[in-house]
């Protein structure tokens, strides 16, 4: 079993980085589904004089901040609550801060599909039942699926994030790990001798 952890983690997550690679890098897709703003440049003064910190922002907040009464906040999220009736909203991250090293960012990436692939190579060896070559790989695909499920579509949903950004994720995501699960089933089978036995009634 850790041979076949090491092996799925490893293998899988390469086969992972480098789907990700071209689907972000090579095909159009994701980059159709992003808008620009008219002047950068403004943007980016405006976001430098007004977002104090690197952080999470949402607009409108309504004013909330840490420390408040229960009161004072209900009060806030109403105000916030009426400005999201008119519009604009927005829910970003900023990084004030130099983007940095792109090949630090590629290594995190790699790490990251790495530690994804071991979980799904140790979710897959917890089946029963003697699956076969390509219903691991169906398993695997759907994993991937509902993952983007839980949590790409909460931003749809709360967060105003374009059907079309979304749908992009979710199938990315599902294709992702029916390439990485090609190679992760191959390594990863789990023995007819961890069936469920028979119950006795």
């Amino acid at each position: 079993m850790k041979r076949s952890l090491l092996l799925g983690a490893l293998l899988g997550g390469v086969v992972a980085f480098l789907w990700s690679w071209v689907s972000w890098d090579v095909l159009p897709w994701h980059e159709n589904q992003m808008s620009s703003f008219q002047d950068e440049d403004i943007v980016g003064r405006a976001i430098m004089d007004h977002a104090p910190q690197s952080g999470m922002y949402f607009y409108p907040a309504g004013g909330a901040q840490p420390g408040m009464s229960h009161e004072q906040r209900k009060a806030a999220q109403a105000v916030a609550m009426e400005k999201m009736k008119q519009g604009p909203i927005m829910f970003a991250g900023v990084k004030r801060e130099p983007f940095g090293s792109f090949g630090e960012g590629m290594l995190k990436q790699l790490l990251g599909q790495i530690v994804a692939a071991f979980l799904l190579t140790w979710l897959l060896l917890e089946t029963r039942g003697g699956l076969s070559y390509w219903r691991r790989v169906q398993f695997l695909a759907t994993v991937g699926l509902a993952a983007s499920v839980i949590c790409d579509w909460p931003n749809w949903v709360w967060w105003s994030f374009s059907g079309g950004y979304t749908m992009v994720q979710t199938i990315d995501s599902a294709v992702t790990w029916l390439l990485a699960g090609l190679v992760i089933a191959a390594v990863a089978k789990p023995g007819l001798r961890d069936a469920p036995r028979a119950r006795a009634f």
